[in-house]
């Protein structure tokens, strides 16, 4: 071991070069807060907000997490499109990872949608199954009249939520 003087080594000088480094290089990330914190916050009311550690703005209007949707009731105007995301990480190892946002029919919890299983129609508006880490347009939001209408997901019926058409 080389010593300087004064118990300064090579070792130490190594270790705190690689703390003065590690300090710099989280810096440079924008690990110190988030990209945006001394920004105002450019996000409209009812819009999901961005990530606390990226910055940036999820790219669904609705997504799934803790086999919830959040946010649970979801407004769009009349004519609007809503996106679906599933960032949910519980069902791994626990049944199907996907999930889907799609109109809840009354006697109708899953697919297919037969009249003999109790289901007198196709749901208006779905996303379809959307895999883990995925984000699927919810196709037919924008043929809905104003109104209020329960979504569900098609695997898993518990999941429930409310899709408000202004």
């Amino acid at each position: 071991m080389i010593e300087y003087g004064g118990g300064v080594t090579v070792k130490s000088v190594r270790r705190r070069a690689a703390v003065v480094l590690a300090v710099i290089g989280l810096g440079a990330l924008g690990l110190a807060g988030p990209a945006g914190a001394a920004k105002e916050s450019s996000h409209r009311a009812g819009q999901v907000p961005a990530d606390d550690i990226t910055g940036q703005d999820h790219p669904a209007d609705v997504f799934v997490e803790a086999w919830n949707y959040v946010p649970p009731e979801v407004h769009v105007k009349q004519g609007g499109h809503i996106k679906f995301g599933n960032y949910d990480m519980y069902p791994y190892g626990a049944g199907i990872a996907a999930h889907s946002l799609e109109e809840a029919i009354a006697g109708c919890t899953s697919p297919p949608y037969k009249t003999s299983g109790g289901c007198d129609r196709y749901p208006r508006f779905t996303s379809a199954l959307t895999d883990h880490g995925y984000v699927h347009n919810v196709e037919g939001v924008d043929k809905l009249p104003a109104g209020t209408y329960p979504f569900t997901c098609q695997i898993h019926s518990q999941m429930r939520g409310t899709l408000v058409v202004e």
